[in-house]
């Protein structure tokens, strides 16, 4: 069952949800956001300290619902054979989705079409990457550093370096997944497998 405290955080992430599909997050203010959401100013800080605190909120449930990919060293290897294999759109799309527990978690954290506000704010987009990338650079950074054979350190940096430019192509297509977009992820991925393997 729950709780009124959980009815009232999902109000409020609902309702900033809803505000971002017609303002920008730079134009938004608690009062509009408490007359969206249905409740009153004194009870959004009961919850909140700001509005911040609820696009984290959201972040990390959009994490949460994209669950935990799979990674090893060859997951680059996987994701770019088998993209590389598909000969039409068709094929490309059932190529995509068998990998997708394969991708970075910029390319799945979109699974569920309701944060898609979150990623089309130009304000909040940033902001929003750096999350991702917190949850993932140690995990994707080990792995990047052995496939190298590099240092920790260095791996980061091209997981991070990886990381900006697919969300920027996300970005480039309105994360709208389109044949074309999902034509320059094949690209994009036997690029980055092909520069791995002149190591």
């Amino acid at each position: 069952m729950i709780t009124r405290k959980e009815m009232t955080r999902m109000l409020l992430k609902e309702g900033l949800l809803s505000c971002l599909e017609n303002h920008s997050f730079e134009s938004l203010t608690v009062t509009l956001l408490c007359k969206a959401s249905g409740i009153t100013r004194s009870t959004f800080y009961l919850h909140y300290s700001n509005i911040m605190e609820i696009v984290d909120d959201l972040v990390d449930d959009a994490i949460a619902y994209s669950k935990p990919g799979m990674v090893d060293n060859n997951n680059l290897q996987t994701i770019a054979r088998t993209l590389s294999a598909a000969s039409d759109s068709a094929s490309l799309r059932e190529a995509y989705d068998s990998i997708f527990d394969r991708l970075p978690l910029c390319q799945r954290i979109i699974r569920h079409k309701k944060y898609l506000p979150l990623f089309l704010d130009e304000q909040i987009s940033e902001y929003v990457l750096q999350r991702i990338i917190g949850r993932e650079k140690d995990r994707q950074g080990l792995v990047v550093a052995e496939a190298l054979g590099v240092s920790f350190d260095v791996g980061v940096s091209v997981f991070v370096f990886l990381v900006h430019g697919l969300y920027a192509v996300n970005k480039q297509y309105k994360w709208s997944q389109s044949d074309e977009w999902l034509e320059a992820q094949k690209v994009i991925f036997e690029l980055v497998y092909r520069g791995l393997q002149r190591k």
